[in-house]
């Protein structure tokens, strides 16, 4: 899930300033022709009353009338600082900061004493991204104001987005110190958590909801930081407390709806449901992973990712043009956070190192943590160049990646946790692509292509995706044939499983699961003797949840049994001691599936009708197993049973997936590779060509 909060920033406001400083110059009056030819007062006024009526109508909202009259005045009198000044303010806060520039830049050189004119210019300063200059225009009002706490605010605010983030903190105290406000402690907790100081971080947001207890986005600052701490009933009680304040706030209908499935809480599922189809088709920003776990429409799927990049990262740079180099290989840079024991890394990792290095320069951009695991080992030596760039700002990782020269950046993530989308936005690259990571569009003009295949993205879909697809031969998901699989797993009994059962397993996260497809389950137990049904643990208040709402359906609590976390290869080897692994609805199984898979254990999914869905369907014709991909929860529940009571089928199916395993495409990594360097090439070859982003298929090379 997408976090927005350790990013959040709070500006103080530009601010009114209606005289200008003992030392500015005093304005000329305007000529009788230029107030007759622009004031939208008599021309028979003295000019102050002229800027008194501005001034009035600027407060009342009548911004249309205010501009014509400090017009006016400019005309008369080119250096009216106070004109200057407010004139600048109306276009700022229209949004219009390149008109309000010049205005101010004016301002600050006829009224230099005046901190409120500085303080205001450095704002459009950071709003048209020219940070250095606005941080020394901040303190240049510091220096003519020391206990100006907006100034301190937002000086903090600025160095927080460039990852400075303890000089940020002493800017934020020195607010505090000043005048404390729920903005200073807010950034200040911000700047904390994104610190992983919780503790503090979680201490200055109480102070925000203290002193802001009716700003929504207090309530919601804290609730992340709670989240982070484990602190789940605290945090959806903050998540309550946002929703209460504004339903329209972003993301706090999304994080909340998320926040309960994750604990299979169900007592408000349908209304939940139906609120948060409603915050998309109003366009509320809703965080589109959530939304797409309970989605099953890829026109609203869309349509929530559209808003989101609206909200979050709207484009920022034009595409780069780069000419083609016949001896050069092609650069390709792959970005994410999940270089790490991560379902990603799990997936990609044998593509990286299979990589051509005759033809491809490949490096990883890395902003998420370092785990210090034998699979970021592993990861860092299977690229050429490894950046660690979490504690870069954006706009420096933007940098880096053109000083690299990167041809094709392939994002990994797309917005899940952790994602730092403004780095796509700013087109760091001239070709962008959305893979594996995302199961969707991101509904974003700056990412060209959606790596897919035929049964994920049918062709007749195209139309509900901002990207144009590129469609792999078989599955579009990588997968890792050096994976180690252990011969023998435990036996059952170690992990609480009845040896002589039938064992229904579903080790997707409790997030998936919908009651609904908990009815069919619980009926698959009802009709088959002894069976149990094998979860992953997580949450003790999911675990409790399900087990309450089993017993609701008529099924003893104790035929679900939980799998507590373990190692990755302990993991993989415990599938096989399930019988069946039973998939989700609408978001389907995506490495868990091929987890499964790998190990020996058939998988049974239900077609959805969009991305997520339909993954699984995607895994199971890639290894030759399209029989159990059926296109109905009631087709789905008979053959479940089917497989249940017939020894015969089940053996056979185990036999064909241990067959198909090392023979069909779906662990095939050296062949993916190389359908994947297919796309990039070919990709490039359009850019170059100078021929538009377009849908295309890789061909299967004979």
């Amino acid at each position: 899930m997408f976090s927005p909060a350790k990013a959040a920033r709070v500006f103080a406001p530009f601010r009114q300033s209606t005289a200008p400083s003992s030392g500015s110059r005093k304005p000329n009056h305007m000529s009788q022709h230029s107030r007759n030819k622009g004031a939208s007062a008599p021309s028979s006024l003295h000019p102050s009353t002229v800027l008194d009526q501005a001034i009035a109508a600027h407060r009342a909202g009548n911004v249309s009338e205010a501009e014509r009259a400090y017009t006016a005045i400019l005309k008369g009198s080119r250096t009216h600082p106070v004109a200057l000044h407010m004139l600048g303010l109306l276009r700022a806060q229209r949004g219009n900061f390149a008109d309000a520039e010049p205005l101010l830049k004016k301002a600050v050189r006829v009224d230099p004493g005046n901190p409120d004119v500085l303080f205001n210019y450095a704002n459009v300063l950071r709003a048209l991204d020219k940070t250095d200059d606005a941080l020394d225009w901040l303190a240049k009002a510091i220096a003519l104001a020391p206990n100006f706490a907006g100034a301190h605010l937002n000086r903090g605010a600025i160095l927080m987005a460039r990852k400075e983030l303890h000089d940020a903190i002493a800017e934020f105290d020195r607010a505090i110190a000043i005048a404390p406000s729920s903005a200073a402690f807010a950034n200040r907790g911000s700047a904390l958590h994104q610190l992983d100081r919780l503790d503090e971080a979680h201490d200055s947001y109480q102070r925000a909801v203290e002193l802001g207890p009716s700003n929504p986005q207090n309530h919601f600052l804290l609730s992340e930081v709670l989240t982070q701490m484990g602190r789940h009933d605290e945090a959806i009680g903050a998540l309550e407390r946002t929703v209460a304040l504004d339903k329209a706030f972003p993301f706090a209908l999304s994080k909340l709806v998320g926040s309960r499935r994750q604990r299979a809480d169900w007592r408000s599922f349908e209304v939940e449901q139906a609120a948060l189809d409603e915050a998309v088709e109003s366009g509320v920003a809703v965080d589109p992973l959530t939304f797409f776990h309970a989605s099953s429409s890829p026109a609203h799927q869309l349509t929530c990712a559209k808003t989101f990049v609206a909200k979050v990262a709207s484009e920022r740079g034009a595409a780069i043009p780069r000419a083609p180099s016949p001896v050069s290989r092609l650069r390709v840079a792959y970005l994410s956070a999940d270089y790490r024991n991560h379902a990603t890394a799990n997936l990609m990792a044998g593509v990286f190192e299979e990589h051509d290095r005759e033809r491809f320069e490949v490096s990883a951009i890395s902003y998420g943590p370092d785990d210090r695991s034998e699979m970021r080992n592993r990861l860092q030596a299977a690229f050429e160049r490894f950046e660690d760039v979490r504690d870069l700002a954006d706009e420096d990782v933007v940098k880096l990646i053109r000083q690299l020269d990167i041809d094709v950046l392939v994002d990994l993530g797309g917005f899940t946790t952790g994602a730092r989308p403004k780095i796509l936005a700013c087109r760091a690259a001239p070709l962008q692509v959305s893979y594996l990571g995302f199961p969707g569009t991101m509904g974003a003009s700056y990412i060209d292509y959606v790596i897919a295949d035929r049964i994920v993205i049918p062709e007749a879909e195209q139309k509900y995706y901002a990207e144009k697809v590129v469609y792999l031969p078989d599955s579009y998901q990588a997968t890792d044939a050096r994976r180690p699989l252990q011969p023998n797993g435990p036996p059952r009994s170690e992990v609480g499983l009845p040896e002589d059962a039938f064992v229904y397993c579903a080790f997707n996260r409790a997030s998936k699961i919908t009651p609904v497809l908990f009815d069919v389950w619980m009926r698959l137990l009802t009709r088959t003797a002894g069976s149990v049904l094998w979860l992953l643990d997580g949450d003790p208040t999911a675990r409790e949840n399900l087990r309450r709402e089993a017993v609701a359906r008529g099924v003893a609590a104790e035929r679900i049994v939980f799998a507590p976390p373990v190692p990755a290869y302990e993991h993989l080897a415990r599938h096989r001691l399930a019988d069946l692994f039973l998939d989700t609805l609408p978001y389907n199984a995506h490495t868990t599936a091929s987890d499964a898979l790998w190990a020996g254990l058939p998988v049974l999914t239900c077609l959805g009708t969009a991305f997520a869905g339909r993954v699984a369907a995607s895994l199971l014709n890639a290894v030759g197993l399209p029989e159990l991909v059926t296109r109905s929860l009631d087709e789905y529940e008979v053959l479940a049973l089917r497989i249940a009571h017939d020894a015969e089928l089940r053996t056979a199916l185990k036999s064909k997936l241990a067959a198909h395993r090392a023979s069909w495409p779906l662990f095939d990594t050296v062949g993916m590779t190389r359908h994947i360097e297919s796309a990039f090439n070919e990709m490039w070859r359009r850019h170059c060509a100078g021929e538009a982003p377009a849908s295309f298929a890789v061909q299967i090379s004979s």
